[in-house]
């Protein structure tokens, strides 16, 4: 039996992405629920992707030296009625789309956002997919970064939206 170097090599490449499960495993998602509360619709995240602060929900935190996507999806019985309509940032947890607090180098750097997203708060580089069911953006996790999030959902036979707000802590060290 005759092994050429193209078998070898890529037997080879399979090993080393094998033996790389840290780099494959780098993603962070969050489950997703509408709750109604006090006769107002309202998101509920059902876990986690901050180690040290589980209790937490809907913290998200990119480990040092990672690039992950971040994603969101609803459960069923929420998908069946809401979808997802767009993803905002926040310089503080307290300004959304405040002129006068725009958002930090750091956030517009990390998630490859436009300059009127400084201003208005706007994740254009999110992308709600899944027919309304996901969203989902690319952390590229340049920076050490605190940044506040926001997610809105809308009820499918139309109405206002809703939204929740929890954070996302990024680490720094991701690809350039």
């Amino acid at each position: 039996m005759k092994i050429t170097y193209g078998w070898v090599n890529g037997v080879a490449l399979v090993s080393l992405l094998l033996a790389a499960p840290a780099v494959q495993a780098q993603d962070k998602h969050i489950d997703v629920a509408v709750n109604q509360q006090g006769g107002v619709f309202k998101l509920e995240f059902l876990d986690s992707q901050c180690p040290d602060r589980p209790g937490q929900k809907g913290c998200i935190q990119a480990d040092h030296g990672s690039s992950p996507n971040l994603s969101w999806e609803l459960d069923a019985n929420s998908a069946a009625n809401w979808t997802f309509t767009r993803l905002q940032f926040s310089p503080d947890g307290v300004h959304w789309g405040d002129s006068a607090h725009p958002l930090s180098d750091c956030t517009m750097e990390d998630f490859s956002l436009t300059e009127p997203d400084r201003t208005s708060g706007s994740a254009s580089s999110a992308r709600v997919v899944a027919d309304g069911k996901r969203l989902q953006v690319l952390d590229r996790n340049r920076n050490v970064c605190l940044t506040h999030y926001r997610i809105y959902a809308a009820p499918r036979s139309g109405g206002p939206e809703i939204d929740s707000d929890p954070v996302i802590d990024n680490r720094g060290g991701g690809r350039k």
